[in-house]
């Protein structure tokens, strides 16, 4: 079944060869007007669902691998994934206000993981009625492992080559190379790298 795309507002962009809509199967739902999604060739799989309502950005380069993407991308949003990119189960990228998600080359997310740039509700100081809680950018570096059911919560930034232990909730960055797991989140590993392998 090929890809179902659902156009409801005006000049939004899908970047997509043919070839990738025709073999797939994923929705992508475009509300609002000035998106743009491109998805460079080739591609191992695309599957997943995603809903774009103006003025966004979502840019997945060669190679995915993806059995269950869900995207969620509102006004005045960027993502940006990279290559060989393995997404082995739903996994929700969330960005419900203004900022950017970058993914480096060469991750792999296990299933029921969540990615958010936003709380999705404020929360307001009674004495200033201020909100304390802004929407902020995240940054995944090449090759992060991150393990079922985690969740990586905005602001975060993950050094490339970390391995995010399965459960976790990643609330602070995480440096390059060592392993991090926890509720919240908390390094139990340095100087480490992985392996698709098992040697």
């Amino acid at each position: 079944m090929p890809i179902l795309i659902i156009d409801n507002g005006a000049d939004n962009i899908l970047d997509i060869d043919q070839k990738i809509i025709d073999s797939n199967s994923a929705k992508i739902i475009f509300d609002g007007n000035n998106n743009k999604i491109t998805v460079k060739s080739p591609v191992v799989n695309l599957g997943g669902y995603f809903h774009l309502t103006g003025n966004a950005t979502v840019h997945i380069d060669r190679h995915i691998n993806s059995l269950n993407l869900f995207v969620y991308a509102s006004q005045n949003t960027a993502l940006r994934i990279g290559q060989s990119v393995g997404i082995n189960g739903l996994v929700r990228v969330l960005m419900h206000e203004p900022g950017c998600l970058t993914i480096g080359d060469g991750c792999l997310f296990a299933s029921d993981t969540d990615i958010t740039i936003s709380d999705m509700h404020s929360i307001i100081d009674l004495d200033t009625n201020a909100r304390v809680n802004p929407a902020k950018d995240i940054v995944i570096g090449d090759r992060v492992w991150i393990g079922q059911r985690s969740m990586v919560l905005k602001g975060v930034k993950i050094g490339s080559g970390a391995i995010i232990g399965a459960g976790s909730v990643v609330t602070k960055d995480v440096p390059e190379n060592c392993v991090a797991a926890g509720n919240p989140a908390r390094i139990i590993r340095y100087n480490v790298t992985w392996d698709f392998r098992l040697l």
